[in-house]
């Protein structure tokens, strides 16, 4: 998408084109596919989220995660609802940003179909039971010891944080009271099961 003489035009930019920002825009469609921004105006800022980097770096991971799941030009309404809370999660500061990345990302993982398999292990289908699980990112579901164990290791309440943002509310999940060996875990993991997803999509 093209935005012509932004730097320049007051009139039809008004300053609106900056990070993490809902706004209301004027796009013409391009002969060759690439778009012409016309007119942009904000509809609702995040201000305390654009001065702090680490909070900008989580918007930023979760929102270049839904460019690599949501096919161009198709909207979603679920997705962008989804993606204002976590704005909005972000901008108060009230949740770490690293639970609100984590659970947003698994979240919209299983919008895609690619919610992790955290019932039972995967190979013999023998439930936890409330015990420690590990997860294998690349089959994508846990492993027992008996079958060979992986190389994730989920306690049992970090499992149900999981499986609730899952089922669709990051915020409450990532409100769990995760600890931060359970996010260093959930961070490893989610990364590596995402690269897992994403090239097994590609091919």
């Amino acid at each position: 998408m093209l935005a012509k003489a932004a730097r320049k035009s007051k009139r039809r930019f008004a300053g609106a084109l900056e990070p993490f920002a809902l706004l209301r825009v004027e796009l013409v469609a391009g002969k060759s596919g690439l778009g012409r921004l016309e007119s942009a105006s904000i509809l609702r800022a995040f201000p305390k989220l654009l001065g702090d980097l680490a909070r900008m770096n989580a918007a930023g991971a979760g929102l270049g995660l839904l460019r690599e799941l949501i096919p161009e030009a198709v909207p979603d309404r679920d997705v962008f609802e989804d993606a204002v809370q976590l704005l909005e999660a972000l901008d108060a500061g009230e949740i770490s940003e690293r639970a609100l990345k984590v659970c947003f990302e698994l979240a919209q993982l299983a919008r895609a179909g690619w919610s992790p398999g955290l019932e039972a292990c995967g190979v013999c289908g023998k439930a936890p039971r409330g015990s420690p699980g590990d997860f294998d990112a690349r089959r994508g579901y846990l492993v027992c010891q008996a079958c060979g164990g992986a190389g994730y290791r989920l306690r049992a309440g970090l499992r149900d944080a999981w499986r609730q943002a899952c089922e669709g509310d990051f915020r409450v999940a990532a409100s769990a009271g995760l600890t931060s060996e359970d996010l260093d875990i959930s961070e490893r993991a989610v990364a590596a099961f995402i690269e897992h997803r994403l090239e097994r999509a590609a091919r």
